[in-house]
């Protein structure tokens, strides 16, 4: 993976969960523990039934006053409804923001280059206000960045990559 390539993956997802029970909501849902996820850090979880059969996997990544998740575009739309379910009279809203955000990815050694970034999996920091985090699963799949839509190419000329074909990314 080249250095300067970004590669927006159009087949990801990005849901948020906020609100005052939104901790203790996740906490009781996903098969890691929520307190794991901080400012500096994001876990990769999954969602089970009561059973304890998979349902869902996907990345979580503290935002603001709430939780970003990334996950498969295709699955997207089962685990927001999955969610609202168990929502019940929790005090949290759930947002799919697949139209409004999307997920990018660029090489390990471009996200070291950023001040105060870590060589530890699933270590957060932000730009601006955005996520870019080394992905939690292994930290040599490359940093993700959780962006709007509307500042992406502003963003990414200021970090100074450049968009490539996805083709690339999947076949390195």
């Amino acid at each position: 993976m080249n250095i300067k390539n970004v590669y927006i993956l159009d087949d990801r997802s990005t849901l948020y969960i906020n609100g005052e029970d939104a901790k203790e909501f996740l906490q009781n849902l996903i098969s890691n523990d929520i307190n794991k996820v901080s400012d500096i850090n994001s876990c990769f979880t999954s969602l089970l039934t009561p059973q304890g059969k998979f349902l869902y996997e996907f990345i979580i990544i503290k935002h603001k006053s709430g939780y970003l998740i990334d996950c498969e575009k295709s699955q997207a739309d089962g685990l927001y409804k999955q969610l609202s379910i168990y929502k019940l009279r929790s005090k949290v809203e759930i947002l799919n923001l697949t139209n409004e955000f999307v997920v990018a990815t660029f090489s390990q050694e471009k996200f070291l280059t950023f001040e105060e970034a870590q060589d530890v999996s699933g270590f957060t920091l932000k730009y601006r206000e955005d996520p870019i985090f080394l992905d939690p699963r292994k930290k040599q799949l490359g940093a993700r960045l959780i962006i709007n839509l509307e500042k992406l190419y502003l963003s990414l000329k200021k970090l100074d990559l450049h968009d490539s074909k996805l083709s690339e990314y999947y076949s390195s």
